[in-house]
């Protein structure tokens, strides 16, 4: 459909951005342990113009003008990261996951299943004991984005022990857990200080049940800032757990200045029809808040996932990458990627991310994570303003 059928529509923009589509059309079943409302519950969706920048292409239609890039580059992309696991194989770590499990009051045949699962876990622990972990090879993620001229968010989970009240699908690390990177052994506290010393940024990747609790927000921002020994700016919700009517605020209290969590997990495309980075909005004070959505555009899990999702091979991905692309492009927006670290040792994922990469560069995008993005589109803001 059409970008220019859209004003037949009548989608109010405002409250497009404002989340207040999302909020009205949230299911009657939402709660803390529902998983997140994803595309189909979007406006947009009905209306197949989930892969436009619908509110972006409006704004230039009556007269806006493009968002202004460093060097004259004609779009903006976003590289982010999701650090969800830090090892394949930890015995650690595979306890944490199991014991969780168990303790939520599930079937006896699912807990029976658990004891399984960790079976089998401790058979491939003992099978790898003597090699080094497939995943502990993080330093190539930069490597490639260093070829490229670019920078990326790392969202760092805030450690086991930090985290008050658990779910299932939470992560399963400590911070002081050993990891290699760079031919080093270290703890992940290390590694994160050495990924800011080189210049890439360092997030959060809050719990689950974050999403409405302050203090759990506080308290989990407070240890990764503790493990960096700096402040922590941006922030990304754990499998893109948010609420519209609630994580916004709780984000600002805890003082974020940025987040980027708005998009989807099992489609791409522009979650609130826009691909410029904007203020979130309070929609029970009813004003703006002191935060910065770069809104989530594409994710490597929604597209190569064969369980769910898209369910694409690589080369059907990266068709898709390249239409969603060129629709940031004519607006002059920003293309946030986000890529888990696990992908290194899927060689689809990878790959896809490996090409993705050299077809941007070759567009002449600008390079930036989080921050950087967001920062600067605040700047030239404020000029114009």
């Amino acid at each position: 459909m059409a970008p220019s059928c859209i004003s037949e529509r009548r989608i109010d923009y405002k409250k497009l951005l404002q989340g207040r589509y999302e909020a009205e059309r949230l299911p009657m079943d939402f709660s803390p342990q529902r998983i997140v409302p994803d595309f189909a519950f979007s406006v947009l969706n009905p209306l197949g113009l989930l892969y436009h920048p619908v509110v972006d292409e409006d704004y230039l239609a009556q007269g806006g003008v493009k968002p202004a890039w460093p060097e004259g580059k004609p779009f903006a992309v976003c590289l982010t990261h999701d650090v969800d696991i830090v090892s394949l194989y930890s015995f650690q770590q595979s306890v944490r996951k199991r014991s969780e499990s168990l303790k939520n009051k599930i079937p006896i045949a699912s807990k029976a299943h658990s004891f399984i699962g960790f079976g089998v876990d401790i058979v491939r622990i003992i099978q790898h004991a003597h090699s080094q972990d497939p995943l502990h090879c993080y330093e190539q993620w930069l490597e490639v984005e260093e070829k490229m001229g670019a920078r990326s968010t790392f969202f760092f989970w805030p450690g086991w022990s930090s985290v008050n009240k658990h779910h299932t699908s939470d992560c399963t690390y400590e911070l002081a857990d050993q990891v290699v990177f760079d031919g080093q052994n270290c703890s992940v506290a290390e590694m994160i200080r050495e990924i800011d010393h080189r210049g890439w940024e360092v997030g959060l990747h809050p719990s689950w049940y974050s999403f409405n609790d302050i203090d759990e927000m506080k308290h989990q921002k407070a240890a990764l800032e503790a493990a960096l020994t700096k402040d922590v700016v941006s922030v990304r919700q754990h499998f893109l757990h948010h609420d519209i009517r609630i994580t916004p605020r709780i984000q600002a209290e805890a003082e974020f200045k940025y987040d980027s969590t708005l998009g989807f997990n099992d489609n791409i495309g522009f979650r609130f029809g826009t691909c410029y980075p904007l203020r979130l909005y309070d929609l029970q004070e009813e004003t703006e808040l002191p935060i910065m959505e770069v809104h989530l555009i594409i994710q490597d899990g929604a597209l190569l996932n064969q369980k769910k999702g898209m369910r694409l091979d690589e080369e059907t991905a990266f068709e898709y990458v390249v239409r969603i692309t060129e629709a940031v492009e004519k607006v002059g927006g920003v293309l946030t990627l986000l890529w888990h670290l696990n992908a290194v040792i899927n060689p689809p994922r990878w790959n896809l991310y490996l090409r993705s990469l050299h077809y941007l560069k070759q567009k002449n995008a600008y390079f930036g994570g989080v921050k950087d993005i967001a920062e600067h589109m605040a700047h030239k803001s404020s000029k114009n303003a």
